[in-house]
């Protein structure tokens, strides 16, 4: 059943990834299983699917290439598509009051994190590459994005920021492609292996995308310490949200 009051709410997806390079995920999984009545496993799949689509529109948009850490980003990516498929058979194995309990401890564990981080992250770009690092980093969030069908840029940006990016709205860009790619590796794995409503995922991420261009023209508004302020507080508003979820799905 459409109802009318998610797909106003759709926009919001994108709004958020451009803004914060996160959020996306965070907001349409609980979109489709509560507003549209897709089952929880099945809302995670499109999540992917969303969020893979509406990142690379707000990469896009951004049109950050010439900045990006291009060797910090291929360890990882490399450690990203690890995880992705790792978390998607996971996500395939546990219950859905599992993975809703994962979600909300996850979330409000980053929101804890980043509300004692008084001021942005900034330091300089690393002279060399902490490979290893990185790539068991990208190992971990990947599996966060195959398991609750979230992009994990809400852990992506500050690991970025931890790991040498220099600026917030740079790690954002960062984050976005590597959202991209770990949702399409994630989203390759559950394939077939979950039925899928595609006029309403298609019609959820066409919506979602002009959610991304309206974010995109809003992030250059905007200095980095309000962007992050609203990210720890948009994070403790969705922490909320799915600890009440993953309560009630338990009882």
């Amino acid at each position: 059943m459409i109802s009318l009051w998610a797909m106003l709410a759709a926009p919001l997806i994108g709004v958020m990834l451009a803004l914060f390079g996160a959020g996306g995920g965070m907001l349409s999984v609980p979109l489709l299983h509560h507003g549209f009545g897709m089952p929880l496993k099945t809302a995670v799949v499109a999540s992917l699917w969303i969020v893979a689509a509406v990142s690379l529109v707000a990469l896009l948009r951004q049109r950050a290439w010439h900045q990006l850490h291009v060797r910090l980003l291929a360890y990882f990516v490399a450690g990203g598509a690890i995880g992705s498929w790792l978390g998607a058979h996971i996500g395939l194995a546990i219950s859905d009051a599992a993975q809703s309990t994962c979600f909300a401890l996850l979330v409000w564990f980053v929101a804890w994190w980043m509300h004692y981080r008084q001021q942005p992250l900034r330091q300089q770009q690393p002279a060399t590459c902490r490979c290893l690092l990185t790539l068991a980093t990208g190992i971990g969030l990947g599996i966060v994005t195959g398991l609750l069908g979230v992009g994990g840029g809400f852990m992506m940006v500050p690991a970025l920021l931890w790991l040498g990016v220099p600026d917030y709205k740079l790690a954002v860009s960062h984050s976005l492609v590597l959202i991209v790619l770990n949702a399409a590796v994630a989203s390759a794995t559950y394939f077939g292996r979950v039925e899928m409503q595609w006029p309403l995922v298609l019609s959820v991420a066409v919506l979602a995308a002009v959610g991304a261009v309206i974010g995109g023209i809003a992030v250059r508004r905007f200095s980095s310490a309000r962007l992050q302020t609203a990210f720890t507080m948009f994070l403790l508003l969705i922490g909320a949200v799915m600890l009440y979820d993953a309560v009630r799905q338990w009882a």
